[in-house]
């Protein structure tokens, strides 16, 4: 049943990519119906990729509905949709996975945090990478720049986005390390996912430090740091380590 919805909500947002289906507000229910049920097996929430990965899904889509019916944001919009779609289907890889005994405090507000600093940054590079491309054809090709997000628009989702997403995946990383500090004595390992979260953290501070780099830089950056985000997500519990999830 739980399959059932995620594949239900992925369908539904692939109809939305192919034919501009609106009925989207159905695909974040679906996803969000799934956690809950996951949740209810588990008896824990947040204590499976699964689990934040089906939130994550149903807060993209939620963000796409927002400037769904905003002129010129159609772009952001489908990637959006397709963003959860992808998440989505990764995550099913993890449904049953869940960690045990974790303190109550880690699960809300580690994985809260993370959760959080998922969707606002996603959001973000989304604008970073959709605001680089209409910067570069305002510069080549302006009859192009008509029919997309205007760049104003972008820079005002990118940055504050990302601000709030750093702090939420500072929160996430800090209390992460607290809690292996408990439960191991140290707060960092060569665990693939620490590994990978706190290089992701660092390309985040440097994109933040460089605020003022050429707009190439400033992307390539972005794109480093979110894909060490994302293989410290979905790609690192697959090598083991001391982290559970």
């Amino acid at each position: 049943m739980i399959a059932l919805f995620v594949g239900l909500g992925v369908l539904i947002l692939a109809g939305a990519l192919a034919f501009g289906l609106s009925a989207t507000g159905f695909a974040a229910l679906s996803f969000f119906l799934a956690f809950l049920l996951a949740t209810w097996e588990s008896k824990t929430p947040f204590a499976s990729p699964f689990h934040i990965g089906m939130l994550l899904a149903a807060g993209l889509v939620g963000f796409g509905r927002l400037y769904a019916y905003r002129p010129r944001m159609a772009a952001l919009v489908r990637a959006l949709y397709a963003a959860a779609a992808l998440v989505a289907l990764v995550s099913l890889h993890y449904l049953g996975r869940v960690a045990e005994g974790l303190p109550a405090w880690a699960l809300f507000l580690h994985g809260g945090s993370f959760l959080v600093a998922y969707a606002l940054l996603t959001v973000a590079y989304l604008a970073a990478v959709l605001g680089y491309l209409q910067h570069r054809a305002l510069k080549e090709r302006p009859w192009q720049a008509l029919d997309r997000p205007p760049l104003l628009v972008l820079a005002g989702l990118e940055l504050p986005y990302l601000r709030l997403g750093y702090l939420a995946y500072t929160l996430g990383l800090f209390t992460g390390m607290a809690w292996a500090f408990r439960v191991w004595g140290s707060p960092i390992s060569w665990d693939p996912k620490e590994v990978l979260t706190l290089l992701a953290w660092s390309l985040f501070t440097l994109r933040m430090l460089l605020a003022g780099a050429a707009p190439g830089l400033r992307l390539l950056l972005w794109t480093l740091a979110f894909l060490a985000m994302a293989a410290a997500f979905f790609a690192a519990p697959l090598f083991g380590g001391r982290h559970p999830v």
